[in-house]
């Protein structure tokens, strides 16, 4: 993949992730203001959809993203770069599994849900596809942003990005050591919200920049 191929798909993908991020952040505050702060309280059916089809298509977006860093940056660090890929493409699959059955499943059997679909629901204490949903997540993408985290240096937008990816790590980490330890940690929607919206915008400036440089 050429650099200027990758930076121009890196660029479309920042920017896509930066309009579901929008979305995501004000059907976010909606719920908030509605239903506060919760755990792992089931949200509204409408946040749920919005929130499955949001993760449903962010989910191929950021591998685009991943891959896209790792091809601009063909360094001696580029093994981080496939790290990152690799991290998320495991993220991918298993948010995709919870987020497909949630749309093509559950949201058809909604609002009396079957007894044997109960552990099935795409939230709540006891889901095993929350468990999934976590996992992706909480752990995955926190390794991969950990990995691509030392790509950005030099400029003060890289670095920006940087920090930025090791704070959305730690944040995202948190969410899973909360749904482990069923301890009330509220850094889930903080890390998946405006730390990862942050992100995609200073990455499309960052992709931009790199595709002027090579063109």
């Amino acid at each position: 993949m050429k650099k200027n191929i990758a930076s121009q798909l890196g660029f479309w993908a920042s920017v896509l992730g930066a309009v579901i991020g929008g979305i995501y952040l004000l059907v976010l505050r909606y719920s908030i203001s509605i239903e506060g702060i919760v755990s792992h309280a089931s949200p509204s059916p409408f946040v749920q959809l919005v929130g499955g089809i949001g993760t449903f298509l962010t989910a191929p977006m950021l591998v685009i993203l991943f891959t896209a860093i790792r091809f601009v940056n063909e360094g001696d660090k580029n093994v981080l770069g496939s790290l990152g890929v690799n991290f998320i493409l495991l993220f991918a699959a298993t948010v995709s599994i919870n987020r497909f059955l949630q749309l093509a499943v559950i949201q058809q059997s909604l609002p009396d849900v079957p007894a044997d679909l109960i552990r099935f629901l795409p939230y709540g204490t006891g889901s095993v596809m929350f468990a999934l949903e976590v996992l992706g997540w909480g752990f995955f993408s926190s390794l991969a942003a950990v990995s691509v985290a030392p790509l950005f240096s030099s400029t003060r937008l890289n670095k920006t990005i940087r920090w930025l990816f090791i704070l959305y790590a730690v944040f995202s980490f948190m969410s899973l050591i909360s749904f482990a330890t069923n301890i009330f940690i509220p850094t889930r929607p903080i890390a998946w919200g405006p730390i990862l919206w942050v992100i995609t915008i200073l990455l499309s400036v960052y992709f931009r920049n790199i595709e002027k440089q090579v063109t």
